[in-house]
């Protein structure tokens, strides 16, 4: 395992400086941890030959341990990873994860609490599915750039020190992204080994429990004032060919807006979300916010005359539209280039695109009945914003 260099955390910091318009000797403002009006934050819309179409938060603060991690922000998944090397001296990390001293079962370092509970978080679809291998740790968490940056309260954050290919078994290499900064109106699941399943199901993560347990939305970890809903919008974006890892490639679009109210959220179409999700067993509210289901019931997706009714998630995490079909459908196994597809939903929202390449392509699973993904394409054209404080979801 190969630790990334300091000095290109340090350039990758400069350069987002000078292309917000300032220089690496200016002060940029301090983060603030309380937002108490809608407040905007810079992603960096992006693709390369190396990594498909994301949207990237900076995250440059784990604890008090500065840091210039490029995370992707994903409307698919709860909770944060963090990729531990980019974070902790070699000392701390050895070819199996983290060294505990002796009869330890934390440690501390830079701000960050790391426990010995050791586990897995998974990624991916059937199309493509993977492990992060790591610790359970909490923190604080500052992301954004010279243009504005926020903290959170104190959370459970995934520190993972490598990746396994669920396909083949194999490690995966060093990632140029960092992590997943996970924002959906849900919960996700750090996987501990041996874990024995509540009556009440999975707890919520903390520093004092043991065993699998479930984390949130990072943004359900921001303290809101009074007068302003929890949660966030993303408006359209333009998908930029840079290099993350490149500093000065990647140019910040100011498209999050963290905090709510009812002038920002006129206009969309929107659907209650079912809180707590189906077949869920586990808190009914984490973090001071219901746990809801991300995926969207009742959505008739059609192409080439066929149509089908399932579950639907805009995903900004998924760099393409996936349609799940179930067994016995007459759905199209090929979407060819310059087919309309279109999603409608019991809402009255209708989401409509032309299949092509890239963040476009549609791509079929036939015989399952998993979730149909509106991918990042939808990102670049539309709208949307997820409420936590009234757990509501909208799109325009």
């Amino acid at each position: 395992m190969h630790r990334i260099p300091t000095r290109l955390g340090l350039a990758l910091a400069n350069a987002i400086l000078v292309a917000c318009g300032g220089s690496a000797g200016d002060s940029p403002p301090a983060p603030i941890t309380t937002i108490d009006a809608p407040t905007a934050i810079d992603l960096y819309p992006n693709e390369s030959s190396e990594n498909p179409a994301r949207l990237t938060v900076m995250v440059t603060a784990v604890g008090s341990t500065p840091v210039s991690m490029p995370l992707g922000f994903d409307t698919g998944s709860a909770g944060i990873t963090l990729y531990a090397p980019s974070i902790f001296p070699a000392s701390m990390l050895g070819a199996n994860g983290f060294i505990f001293p002796s009869a330890e079962t934390q440690m501390s370092y830079g701000g960050i609490t790391v426990t010995n509970q050791q586990g897995t978080r998974v990624y991916g679809s059937v199309l493509d599915n993977r492990n992060e291998n790591g610790n359970l740790g909490f923190a604080t968490v500052t992301f954004g750039d010279a243009n504005g940056e926020i903290t959170t309260q104190t959370m459970p954050v995934f520190l993972y020190y490598s990746i396994t290919d669920n396909q083949t078994g194999t490690l995966l290499p060093e990632p140029t992204q960092q992590g997943w900064f996970g924002v959906a109106d849900t919960s996700g699941t750090i996987v501990i080994p041996d874990s024995v399943e509540p009556a009440a199901g999975y707890p919520a993560c903390s520093p004092a429990g043991v065993g699998t347990c479930y984390v949130v939305s990072v943004l359900k970890y921001l303290d809101y004032a009074g007068g302003v809903n929890a949660g966030f919008s993303l408006t359209p974006t333009t998908i930029q060919t840079c290099d993350i890892a490149t500093p000065g490639s990647c140019m910040p679009a100011p498209i999050l807006t963290l905090g709510l109210n009812s002038s920002l959220e006129d206009g969309y179409t929107t659907q209650p979300l079912v809180c707590p999700p189906n077949g869920y067993i586990g808190p009914a509210d984490i973090a001071g916010y219901p746990v809801c289901q991300k995926t969207i019931l009742n959505t008739m997706i059609s192409a080439l005359g066929d149509t089908i009714t399932g579950y639907s998630l805009f995903d900004s995490g998924t760099a393409e539209m996936q349609i799940s079909t179930p067994a016995g459908s007459n759905f199209p196994l090929f979407i060819p280039a310059g087919t309309t597809v279109t999603f409608a939903q019991s809402s009255g929202y209708e989401y409509s695109y032309t299949s092509g390449t890239g963040y476009f392509e549609s791509l079929v699973e036939p015989d399952t009945t998993t979730v149909n993904i509106i991918g990042i394409g939808f990102f670049t054209t539309n709208s949307l914003f997820i409420d936590f404080t009234t757990s509501i979801e909208g799109w325009k």
